[in-house]
């Protein structure tokens, strides 16, 4: 897949994937050192958002708008994922008063890589694609953007809207389960 960069078309690395399909499992790093695995099945729907680099003006307003949308959503884990260092991370979550998403470095690239977002080249070469992921609670991508300008932004009302339906899905249960009107 390619996006372009400041117009100039760059390649992401990494498999691509598809809404419909399941969410790969991904280990990140959090502030504090420790790691975690992000995607797949988890007890609440996820929002993974990929960010180039909190250090641009349109990466670090992304977070901010993102922060206040999802406030609303009682049942949603929402995940921001960065290459920015630690440090950085830190002193934006405290100044800008992100509270309502936990922000994650991509240490490994290993989210990059199993969400097809790793830039293989130029400038912003390690870096992530600017995107979103929206995961319902059986572990599905039920939605997907990837921009195609990195100096672009999402699309929040489409990807709100998706959160939604996935913050608001009901699990399918198994027959026994229907037949008894559980």
């Amino acid at each position: 897949m390619h996006i372009t960069v400041h117009g100039t078309p760059t390649l992401l690395e990494g498999k691509e994937i598809k809404i419909g399909s399941e969410a790969p499992a991904a280990r990140v790093s959090y502030c504090d050192g420790s790691q975690n695995v992000i995607g797949m099945i988890a007890p609440t729907s996820q929002l993974l958002i990929a960010i180039p680099s909190l250090k641009t003006e349109v990466c670090s307003l992304g977070a901010k708008k993102f922060n206040e949308l999802i406030k609303q959503f009682k049942k949603l884990k929402t995940i921001m994922i960065t290459t920015d260092d630690v440090e950085f991370i830190n002193n934006f979550v405290a100044s800008e008063g992100i509270d309502g998403a936990d922000i994650v470095i991509d240490t490994n690239r290993d989210f990059a890589k199993r969400y097809g977002l790793l830039i293989s080249d130029g400038k912003l070469k390690d870096r992530l694609a600017r995107a979103v992921f929206v995961i319902d609670q059986e572990g599905t991508i039920s939605y997907k953007e990837v921009v195609p300008e990195i100096t672009d932004e999402v699309d929040y009302d489409k990807c709100i809207e998706a959160v939604d339906k996935a913050a608001n899905f009901k699990k399918k249960g198994h027959d026994h389960e229907n037949w008894m009107g559980v």
